[in-house]
């Protein structure tokens, strides 16, 4: 663990040298700018404590408190707890209109535990790890928000800055009830990012509307040999409800995806299953998802029927379509041509390399683009996020932070080991300052926020709100309870405490 330490410590230490030079030709986002190289280091070394935490959906206990800390450090009236979730937090400073929200994220994903090197090396064998660089979105929305904070009060802008730590994105859609409690309502702006492999936002309609769930069929046990004619198979139900929704792939519109794994599927072979629980994922677009899910639960009662069985559907999560402001996206675009690319150093474009090489991609290193990118001529589907239920309550934009290794895709050793580096924290520094820098623009250009507002009330117009899940939907808070109670005592004495 000291040789980990000692990495990181290292590329800390050059951080600020491989900062973009730019200029800046207005006073208030000089001083935000000049603010965040401050504090580069020190909110550098909040994201690798959270790197080093690696908590799962709901158990993001440390890294909440982390953010709620800092949060309180620099002056904001901060909740933690919020929506029935532990591991909420919605910071406030402020007050009246214009009001920005900066969101964050802080979950990691199983099995994914990874040293910050070029080759595959876990810290822990089967532990979980940051392999969609959530520890650097938390602390990117952060630091986004404290600078702006910052920004206002020396040059005396009104308005209304919030962050909103928001749980469980890649399973539990914590957004999901921060929505249904209210919390989104009034804002003039949501500003989101995420770590990526190249510095760019979009808007319009994208990603994939979802909705997932957990079904149980149960039957009845007997002697797989003796007497299965006495035996009801769930897992016989759970292969029908298979079948059934590998002949619906045609009749569904290409832009749909179902996914399933089987969970539980019986005991022994030479018992006849009485339960098997299966998780499935029914995705498409706002406009057809319903239709989709509908036929989906056709197949799952087929089992039931063609077996005896009896089941029960349980929605784990579900989320709409993201809906990304235009408007607010040139602005983003604007000041993300500004800021620019950080300036890579050689040892980090090799570093890179290696890891594109031990993945079985090209070499080709690190980020080099800045992009807008409009909607796709035609949906063809895509990824899902809880965000999507956001950006349909309040104008909505997502910046991609230049933090990842190209080409090695999602979910993956790499993207964990390339977010415990300096290329990381460059493109967290890098983001907020683009955060910050698109906030001013909202507080301080009435007629873009009109242009905003607008846009916003065209679109809800519709695709006005309406949950995916039953008004009584409550998070399922013990989702990796027990998982992450086994893990955190042996990964405690490798985490990154803050300097």
């Amino acid at each position: 663990m000291r040789k980990i330490k000692a990495t990181l410590a290292g590329l800390l230490m050059i951080l600020l040298a491989g900062l973009a030079t730019y200029a800046i030709d207005n006073e208030i986002k000089q001083g935000a700018a000049h603010f965040l190289d401050e504090h580069a280091e020190e909110f550098a070394s909040i994201s690798d404590t959270i790197w080093s935490y690696a908590e799962l959906g709901f158990q993001e206990f440390k890294s909440s408190e982390a953010l709620a800390k800092i949060l309180k450090i620099y002056g904001f009236d901060v909740k933690l707890g919020v929506a029935g979730m532990p591991t909420a937090i919605v910071a406030s400073w402020g007050s009246g209109h214009p009001a920005i929200g900066f969101l964050g994220e802080y979950d990691a994903l199983h099995e994914l535990s990874q040293k910050p090197l070029s080759h595959k090396e876990p810290v822990l064998e089967g532990a979980p790890g940051h392999g969609c660089g959530h520890n650097i979105l938390g602390v990117t929305g952060v630091l986004g928000a404290i600078a702006l904070k910052n920004a206002m009060e020396k040059h005396g802008l009104k308005g209304t800055v919030k962050f909103f730590g928001c749980p469980a994105e890649e399973a539990g859609s914590g957004k999901i009830f921060m929505v249904a409690g209210g919390l989104f309502d009034g804002l003039d702006a949501v500003l989101d990012n995420h770590p990526g492999s190249s510095l760019s936002t979009s808007y319009g309609t994208n990603s994939s509307a979802l909705i997932s769930v957990k079904v149980t069929y149960s039957g009845k046990t007997s002697h797989a040999g003796g007497a299965p004619w006495l035996g009801i198979s769930a897992l016989d139900a759970a292969n029908i409800m298979g079948t059934a929704v590998e002949y619906l792939r045609e009749h569904i519109h290409y832009s749909a995806r179902i996914h399933y794994v089987i969970l539980e599927g019986g005991g022994w072979a030479n018992v006849v299953p009485d339960k098997v629980v299966v998780q499935a994922m029914v995705r498409g677009s706002d406009d057809r998802l319903l239709n989709t899910y509908q036929k989906f639960l056709n197949c799952v009662k087929a089992g039931a029927i063609a077996t005896g069985c009896t089941y029960k559907v349980e929605i784990l999560e579900a989320s709409h379509q993201i809906h990304a402001n235009e408007a607010l996206a040139r602005l983003l675009y604007e000041n993300m041509k500004t800021v620019g690319l950080p300036e890579w150093t050689n040892e980090e474009q090799q570093f890179a390399k290696e890891i594109q090489k031990n993945v079985g991609s090209d070499p080709i290193g690190l980020p080099d683009e800045i992009k807008l990118t409009p909607p796709p001529a035609v949906f063809t589907g895509g990824g899902s996020s809880d965000t999507g239920d956001v950006s349909v309550v309040a104008p909505f934009v997502s910046l991609t932070t230049p933090c990842n290794v190209k080409g090695i895709g999602g979910h993956n050793w790499g993207i964990v080991a390339t977010g415990g580096t300096g290329i990381a924290h460059k493109g967290l520094i890098a983001g907020a300052k683009i955060l910050a820098f698109t906030g001013v623009d909202v507080l301080t250009m009435p007629e873009e926020l009109e242009k905003i507002r607008a846009e916003f009330g065209k679109m809800i117009l519709r695709y006005p709100y309406v949950s995916y899940v039953p008004e009584d939907f409550k998070p399922v808070l013990d989702m990796f309870k027990e998982e992450m109670a086994r893990w955190r005592p042996l990964m405690e004495p490798y985490y990154i405490e803050q300097r």
